[in-house]
């Protein structure tokens, strides 16, 4: 059985594709131990309804970088997981964060391109690259959209299932 500790930031919207899997039993094995989130935003309540214990660690207390890193790898070390799963977390971990979780961290990340909002799902190397590129989704950005408007329009349009499937996939590997 993996114990996981999933990383959200603002609403969480990007993790409830994962809660609902686990909700219906489709990921074996795996366990979502904690939410914990970077900001004091509502993705916590996403887990409450399946009594997922939630913590937060928020980043905006940290001077900078390296301690709010720091604090977050103590924190999931604290909980005794073994996987990390980060929903598109802001302000993203350094280095030493991956370092304490190599092979054993699956990330989505969004990143703007060219007229274009893409997510990423991948499980992550010891520098936080991608050791494994494990789904991607993109939309086309509409005129004078704002980044949270066109992040929730690709969350809708199926970029959200993607962290759940990348969970899935690196489950049957892990087995």
């Amino acid at each position: 059985m993996a114990r996981a500790a999933a990383v959200v930031s603002g609403d969480g919207a990007e993790i409830q594709s994962l809660l609902d899997s686990l909700f219906f039993g489709e990921i074996p094995d795996f366990e979502l131990a904690a939410l914990v989130a970077t900001d004091s935003g509502p993705s916590l309540r996403r887990g409450e309804a399946q009594r997922i214990p939630g913590y937060t660690v928020d980043a905006s207390i940290f001077p900078n970088a390296a301690t709010f890193t720091r604090a977050l790898t103590a924190k999931l070390l604290d909980l005794d997981v073994d996987t990390a799963v980060l929903a598109a977390v802001e302000p993203e971990p350094d280095e030493s964060f991956y370092r304490a979780f190599t092979g054993r961290c699956v990330c989505l990340r969004f990143a703007a391109e060219e007229g274009r909002l893409t997510a990423s799902a991948l499980l992550a190397d010891a520098d936080g690259s991608a050791a494994r590129r494990l789904g991607r989704a993109g939309i086309e950005l509409l005129p004078g959209e704002d980044g949270r408007s066109a992040r929730r329009r690709l969350v809708e349009a199926g970029s959200g299932d993607l962290l759940a499937e990348a969970v899935k996939s690196c489950m049957r590997d892990f087995h």
